[in-house]
């Protein structure tokens, strides 16, 4: 397990939201890293899968543009020494970017401790990986809707299902090369291939992967090629299929983001959340159009100038004292879970 999984592994299982917003503060008045970053260079995508709201129509037409690297690079400056993690890929796919080595390698100048990418992988080669690899990425995250030909393609429209097999292919040579670095596969389940993950241990003998992450199904904004969230058949199966692929990641000492059964509740009541004061103090989203709050200019400030006029730090005492209320906030971000990381 990496130093990073182990870290969301100490700070998930404090309970009080009141102790870890003041770890929160405590890292914030020390000029410690504590937020994550999470960009999209390019407001684009190759795939069409049916889950996802950069799929629809409309969403499609409202999202576009490519960020210029020099803006990039003014916005790192003024952000990613404070950045614990920076995740490239959010919903659109990053390997669009002609400069996505350079964005991994000014990361890594600035200090970030871990990059990770999020990527559906189909415009990847040996190559490719191998140079990003020493510009500094820690880690390639795999979205997967399917273990079959028929189930990933139909999901993943666009994609081709032996090319992701090559793919796994090339991540275990890969991963003889660059023995620290890590694979992760996010696989979002529904009703339709949450049964078939009892035949992912036989894709994995390709790649030793680190980090498997089991996502329930969820509405964030509007998607027009799929409409069946309900978490039924994953509460059903949850025994038979989800918990022996548990322990077979605890056998192969790979890490298991699954969330407990009874907290898919969150999502089938669709709950108010919890954790959007720890968000909305950890969470920084850049693309070509926004960067991280609404009213800072990475042109002028950087975070310690805004964090001064806007007085966060007054912000996190405040939320401490606030309690555990909730809110309920817009349905265009994935709701936290209670993941067991095993």
């Amino acid at each position: 397990m990496s130093d990073i999984y182990r870290l969301f592994k100490v700070f998930g299982k404090i309970r009080s939201y009141r102790l870890k917003l003041a770890a929160i503060y405590l890292l914030h008045r020390t000029g410690r890293r504590y937020i994550g970053v999470f960009l999209d260079p390019v407001l684009s995508c190759n795939f069409r899968c049916r889950m996802c709201y950069f799929s629809d129509e409309g969403r499609r037409k409202e999202l576009h543009g490519v960020l210029a690297l020099e803006d990039y690079n003014r916005m790192a400056e003024a952000l990613f020494h404070r950045a614990l993690k920076l995740q490239i890929g959010c919903g659109a796919e990053p390997t669009l970017y002609k400069d996505l080595e350079e964005v991994i390698r000014k990361a890594r100048a600035c200090g970030v401790p871990y990059i990770s990418m999020t990527t559906n992988g189909f415009l990847l080669s040996e190559e490719k990986l191998c140079r990003y690899i020493e510009a500094g990425l820690n880690e390639i995250t795999l979205s997967v809707h399917g273990t079959c030909k028929e189930t990933y393609e139909y999901f993943m429209t666009n994609g081709s299902f032996e090319q992701f097999t090559s793919l796994l292919r090339i991540l275990g040579r890969i991963k003889e090369r660059y023995s620290s670095f890590q694979v992760r596969i996010n696989y979002t389940m529904n009703e339709d291939n949450v049964e078939e993950l009892v035949h992912l241990p036989e894709l994995l003998q390709a790649v030793a992967i680190d980090v498997l992450q089991l996502r329930p199904v969820q509405k964030i904004g509007e998607s027009s090629n799929y409409s069946n969230y309900s978490l039924k058949r994953i509460t059903e199966v949850y025994d038979s299929v989800l918990l022996p692929l548990q322990k077979y990641c605890e056998q192969h000492q790979i890490t298991c983001l699954i969330p407990d059964k009874d907290n898919l509740t969150v999502l089938e009541q669709n709950k108010a959340d919890r954790d959007w004061m720890i968000q909305d103090l950890t969470y920084c989203y850049i693309s070509p159009d926004s960067c991280w709050k609404e009213d800072f200019d990475y042109r002028t400030e950087n975070f310690e100038t805004y964090s001064k006029r806007t007085n966060i730090s007054g912000k996190i005492w405040n939320y401490i004292f606030r309690g555990e209320k909730r809110r309920t906030g817009k349905n265009d971000r994935t709701k936290s879970l209670n993941y067991k990381l095993k």
